[in-house]
């Protein structure tokens, strides 16, 4: 009886155990979805990438051109179909401004420091290099699937964001960032297509709070085309 006790004590501990010996490392999980994607080495040759493709929002098409340059820089154009701009965000590797028709408006340093991370070509190759402590936190089913969450914060604590790669293909699904208090966004990501020896995701959805999801589809990517620094001046 007193070993049958014993026994049962100690399977919840066992359990528990196992459980976590299931998980892997953060540092796991992130060399898997570079690996994915098509490696450190094939990464590390692109320069600079430009895409171009169109986003449904509210049954009204736009058109979404995407630059980045390395180590920082980046370009994001919404314009309608007969070139009305919407939405313009420019990032010159330090400073980050975002211009509507209403105006220019330049980002605050907590807001910027966000936005030069989300905006690299491939965030997760600096995350050492910028101190993100990333923390796999468990599993969840995204669109059916098996994917493993990881928290990412920054040096000091401060939230990042949260992304989920698929337990069998590595590939990054879906990432949530909470921009500010008010707007926590869902982008999903599918349809990873090679170009150039790197999987570019070419199919997302993009939600807000509970607002409506916008979705996007890639028509055109290039890579190393010498992308002119001119394109990231900040006024």
């Amino acid at each position: 009886m007193k070993k049958l006790l014993l026994t049962l004590l100690t399977l919840p501990t066992l359990w528990l155990s196992a459980t976590a010996q299931t998980l892997p490392t953060a540092d796991e999980v992130i060399n898997k979805y570079i690996a994915a994607i098509g490696g450190k080495d094939a990464l590390m040759k692109v320069k600079d990438l430009t895409s171009v493709g169109t986003m449904v929002y509210n049954n009204s098409s736009i058109q979404i051109t995407l630059k980045r340059k390395a180590p920082a820089k980046s370009l994001t154009l919404l314009t309608g179909d007969n070139g009305q701009l919407f939405y313009k965000n420019v990032i010159d590797g330090t400073n980050v401004v975002d211009i509507t028709q209403q105006g220019t408006t330049r980002q605050n340093e907590q807001a910027a420091r966000l936005s030069l991370m989300y905006n690299r070509l491939f965030p997760e190759l600096v995350f050492n290099e910028q101190g993100i402590k990333s923390t796999v936190v468990g599993k969840e089913q995204i669109d059916g699937q098996d994917a493993y969450k990881v928290t990412n914060t920054f040096a000091d604590g401060t939230p990042l964001w949260t992304s989920y790669y698929d337990v069998i293909t590595g590939l990054k699904v879906q990432h949530v960032i909470k921009w500010d208090q008010n707007r926590t966004a869902t982008l999903k990501s599918s349809n990873y297509k090679e170009v150039n020896g790197v999987k570019i995701p070419h199919n997302s959805t993009y939600q807000e709070n509970d607002g409506v999801v916008s979705m996007s589809k890639v028509n055109s990517v290039q890579i190393n085309t010498g992308v002119s620094d001119t394109e990231f001046a900040v006024q």
